[in-house]
């Protein structure tokens, strides 16, 4: 995607790459929320944005050094954030399993090995 820069467009519609600020986005395992930040930093909110990650939140800050200033990030931009959600049984979810998505996005999904 290379850098976090937006193209406004009519009515406000933000533009980054193939995303728009008026879509609604679910991001599937994020990391260290760094792809979802991006997007919100671009966007100047996150409000049509659900990110999740595999791990639990207590795992993310463990994991990684700027899980934490990127969750705040992403709530200051009301982001809706869903920790412990495993992608395969994801359509099960009660927050995820009557909602619909323009995008949905998994990046880099762990493929197991070690």
């Amino acid at each position: 995607m290379g850098e976090c820069s937006s193209v406004d467009s009519n009515g406000g519609e933000k533009w980054i790459e193939h995303y728009s600020s008026s879509q609604k986005i679910l991001l599937v395992g994020e990391g260290d929320f760094s792809f979802a930040v991006c997007l919100a930093k671009a966007f100047g909110t996150a409000e049509n944005m659900i990110a999740t990650s595999f791990d639990s939140k207590e795992v993310l800050m463990e994991k990684y050094s700027n899980a934490k200033s990127n969750l705040e990030e992403l709530e200051e931009r009301r982001c809706t954030l869903l920790h412990d959600v495993d992608a395969h049984t994801m359509n099960r979810h009660p927050l995820l399993n009557s909602k619909l998505f323009d995008m949905i996005v998994f990046n880099f999904p762990h493929a197991g090995f070690h």
